[in-house]
């Protein structure tokens, strides 16, 4: 048992002092015993009375030496009068207490322990003390090879003494041999239990830890009999075994177990660190500036050993080492105070001791340590018991009568909290006032219900979820209402409503209940993708029947969510040579197309771009003049429910219901290339890997068109060419692009644009200054970002990413090998996300080869979305890396294998 758990009492909380004496506390068991330990403190003084004794406390390690002459014994002890002829008791302390170490160290000792070298000393002491040995009669002894306690009282309080038990152990050689460890004597005096410890703990100023080590092995291991005892605290006797109160019954008590505590010996705590010649400056009379370098006391600063005790000023000479028979100290050792006397007092028995002397006698020069003695005042006390009993069943009258008078009550600002209409990602607040309406203190709390785990439901919060109230006080409690991905799955299918039931419990009153709602709006962010596959209506508008209905259809396509915001950024960001990924997009704009996603309704560039949407004259002569691009196809999907893959993009709006907008999307441009519908027409009879290695856009968008870039950008890609040339001529050709040199070199050029501009980045690493200078003149549009950061977002917050947790640790070892394990890794990939990966590949290496982006943007974006580690995989500093590398093999078009 450390001194943490030794001195925990139940003490008076502030808040009850405050409170009349009629109110009595019903909160819980430590707060009512509380309130019981303060009415009878009150009332103490009719059941206790106090007195004052003296006690004498001694420590010396004698070196294995003889005792020393009886007049320098005489003079350590300090009380023994040079005339005895008019010997007056009162001028005697009551109790007298020694302790020795390193008594006997001879080697038989450690085998044989006889009582040769205690009788001896013992025999000394007696004799010392002239006359006045007739005064004492010695209560007990006990010895432990060197360490040796011997407690003596005055001979009229001697019958006060009851209860006298001595203990022993030995932390010494292999933690047990008792050159080092403690002994103990324990009585009850009066009816105040006392408990003396004499220590002898590992030597040398390297070994602190080990000597903080033994106190707590001592504290843990120092145990006495089971016996008739009382209570550590007066207030209480141990039949009554309240929380703190010091009860012992049925069980071994500990050196704690006791109302005081004394602690004393050779503790061997020296001087942190060596600041040079000590001897001098203990010479010149300045050895407390020494003091703040005491191990013992930083030990007991930092809680690391004797929390709780204290200790007298020191005003004394370091007590070792000495030359044996000099008062001079020797060269070898630094000086010390290594003998001290400490002690302990029970919560509720503070300022029970006053220390009258503290110091060490400097001419007793038979050992290397000085002796040191202090002369104690301590506060006992007697208890009248059956006042005390009386006085105990007044207060458990008084507290049962206020117990059935007084129930905890509460007021509650209302039952039922309405959040609202209640989006994806977005917290909304709601504030509830609870009131104490009663006359005791209210402590309360969220109760787990039957139908769940925990207090509330997982997207709801509340703070704070429990506390107290005094009578008067009011609390606003929050509740926060956030739907993520971790919670999203239930609610934007429907099985769940945004409501529940909260129940507010008052401990031992009675429970409130509140219904928390809210309206959900279902949304395609934080939807599982096997949802939105095979959605074919918004889901905003679908019922839970819907989606039931969508799961057994055996069909899927790309998302057409993901279809909105690819193709809206093919037609109005690539197209027309504007940044992507790195620049952050506009909340409020954000929400508008997020809700547009979640409505089917179109993405509109007259709302959502900073410019002027194209004609419609120009979008065609784009159309015309682009013949790499196809139009959307209004064919089927393939009808087998044992397809893997619809045979083209165009599955995406194939049992759309609004006719409208499949015209609409007939008449728009599509960013799927021939070469990709090739592949996906094959995939049938193909495996994932397979199908991502035929993936080639050679014939898609490899010449920029010079009207994209603007001079300045131009000139740059220019200025930049054989610098970028030597870095790929010196790099793995697994991670080279495209077939076209300046993609990449406007791809890098991309990145340099969103660095010049703007702080708000999405992520990754500062580039060149030169490269951040020519980013000035590129383009970029609040209204494209955004759309892209939606995307980004989509990913995001699927629960289940797109590429499986259980595959992240493949892709990441892949990522360090080639491209063709990239492809292996993704071997078991689901058909529905196989068919969207593919898609968005296609779309990512349009737009770098474009030069919206670089390579290196993209998978710093998106590999951080796309493969998220398992919750129980802790993430290495090299998986970034890795996924980055995963990333960029998929890139790769097929032409470059």
């Amino acid at each position: 048992m450390s001194t943490n758990d030794a001195s925990t009492a139940t003490a008076i909380p502030s808040e009850l002092e405050s409170l009349p004496n009629t109110v009595a506390e019903r909160v819980s068991n430590p707060t009512k015993e509380a309130w019981i330990l303060h009415s009878l403190k009150k009332r103490k003084a009719e059941f206790v009375h106090s007195y004052k004794i003296n006690a004498f406390v001694g420590t010396w390690n004698v070196n294995g030496q003889a005792p020393a002459d009886t007049q320098a014994l005489a003079d350590w002890l300090g009380f023994v009068p040079k005339d005895t002829n008019n010997l007056s008791l009162a001028s005697l302390p009551e109790l007298l207490v020694l302790g020795f170490q390193e008594l006997d160290v001879r080697a038989e000792a450690f085998v044989y322990n006889n009582a040769v070298k205690d009788l001896e000393w013992t025999e000394a002491i007696e004799k010392c003390m002239g006359d006045t040995r007739y005064s004492f009669c010695k209560l007990a002894s006990k010895q432990l090879i060197g360490m040796f306690i011997m407690v003596y009282a005055r001979l009229d309080v001697a019958e006060l003494v009851s209860g006298i038990q001595t203990a022993s152990v030995g932390c010494g050689i292999m933690g047990m041999v008792g050159n080092k460890g403690a002994v103990g004597v324990r009585f009850i005096y009066r009816d105040t239990p006392l408990c003396f410890v004499c220590s002898h703990l590992a030597h040398d100023a390297l070994q602190m830890e080990r000597r903080n080590a033994q106190f707590h092995d001592i504290c843990k291991r120092l145990t006495f009999g089971v016996g008739d005892d009382v209570a550590a605290d007066p207030l209480i006797p141990k039949s009554f075994g309240l929380h703190g109160s010091g009860n012992v019954a049925n069980r071994q008590p500990t050196v704690f177990d006791h109302s005081y505590l004394f602690w004393f010996g050779d503790l061997n705590y020296r001087l942190a660190i060596d600041t040079g010649d000590i001897g001098s400056v203990v010479a010149r009379g300045e050895h407390k500036s020494l003091l703040g370098l005491d191990q013992l006391r930083i030990t007991m600063m930092n809680k690391q050993a004797f929390v709780g005790f204290e200790e007298a000023d020191i005003d004394f000479k370091p007590t070792y080492k000495y030359v044996v028979g000099t008062s001079v100290y020797d060269a070898k050792r630094r000086p010390a105070w290594c003998d001290r006397v400490l002690w302990w007092t029970r919560p509720g028995c503070e300022d029970g001791i006053q220390c009258k002397e503290y110091t060490s006698i400097d001419n007793l020069t038979t050992s290397d340590h000085k002796p040191v003695r202090s002369q104690l005042g301590i506060d006992v006390w007697k208890v009248d018991t059956e006042q005390r009993q009386s006085i105990y069943l007044d207060v458990l009258r008084e507290l049962d009568r206020y117990e059935n008078e007084c129930i905890p009550t509460a007021t509650l600002e209302n039952t039922v909290v309405d959040f609202g209409e209640v989006s994806f990602g977005r917290a909304v607040r709601r504030k509830m006032s609870l009131a104490n309406s009663g006359q005791v203190p209210l402590e309360y709390s969220f109760a787990e219900t039957p139908s769940r785990d925990g207090y509330a439901p997982p997207w709801l919060g509340i703070t704070p979820n429990s506390g107290m109230l005094l009578p008067g006080e009011t609390i606003l409690l929050e509740l926060v209402v956030l739907v993520d991905e971790q919670t999203s799955a239930p609610l934007n299918s429907r099985v769940e409503d945004l409501c529940d039931i909260l129940v507010l419990h008052l401990e031992r009153g009675r429970d409130y209940f509140i219904q928390v709602q809210g309206d959900y709006k279902p949304s395609v962010y934080g939807m599982s993708l096997d949802i939105l596959v095979h959605c074919k209506k918004p889901v905003r508008n679908m019922s839970r029947e819907d989606f039931e209905q969508c799961l057994s259809s055996g069909q899927f396509s790309v998302p057409k969510c993901i279809w909105s915001m690819t193709d809206f950024l093919s037609r109005y960001a690539v197209e027309r040579g504007y940044s992507l990924f790195y620049w952050a997009g506009e909340k409020s704009l954000a929400r508008k197309i997020k809700e547009c996603l979640d409505t089917d309704a179109p993405l509109d560039p007259d709302s959502i771009l900073q410019w002027s949407s194209p004609s419609e004259e120009h979008m065609s002569r784009t159309a015309v003049e682009d013949p790499t691009r196809i139009r959307i196809q209004q064919r089927g999907t393939q009808e087998s429910s044992g397809s893997r893959i619809p045979g083209e993009i165009g599955g995406l709006i194939d049992d759309a219901d609004d006719s409208r907008l499949q015209m609409e999307l007939a008449d728009h441009h599509t960013l799927v290339p021939s070469t990709l519908r090739s592949v996906l027409d094959e995939m049938d009879n193909q495996s994932a890997a397979e199908a991502l290695g035929q993936l080639s856009l050679s014939n898609w968008g490899s010449i920029v068109a010079s009207d994209s870039i603007p001079a300045l950008a131009a000139h740059e890609i220019g200025r930049q060419q054989q610098h970028l040339s030597d870095t790929a001529s010196n790099s793995d050709p697994e991670f080279e692009l495209g077939t076209n040199s300046t993609s990449d070199h406007h791809g890098l050029l991309a990145a340099s644009i969103a660095v010049g501009h703007s702080s708000e980045v999405l992520a990754g690493s500062p580039l060149p200054e030169a490269i951040a200078n020519a980013a000035l003149a590129a383009p970029h549009d609040t209204g494209v970002d955004t759309v892209a950061s939606c995307l980004i977002d989509l990913f995001r917050s699927i629960p289940e990413p797109l590429v499986p947790l259980e595959m992240y640790t493949a892709c990441i070892e892949a990522g360090g090998i080639s491209r063709a394990a990239a492809l292996e890794a993704l071997e078991d990939l689901a058909p529905g996300n196989l068919n969207i990966l593919v898609y968005l590949l296609a779309f990512l290496r349009e737009a770098i080869e474009q030069g919206a982006t670089s390579a290196q943007r993209v998978a710093q974006v998106f590999s951080r979305v796309l493969l998220r580690p398992p919750p129980d995989r802790a993430v290495v500093s090299n998986d970034n890396e890795g996924a980055e590398s995963f990333l960029l093999f998929l890139l790769r078009s097929h032409g470059h294998i």
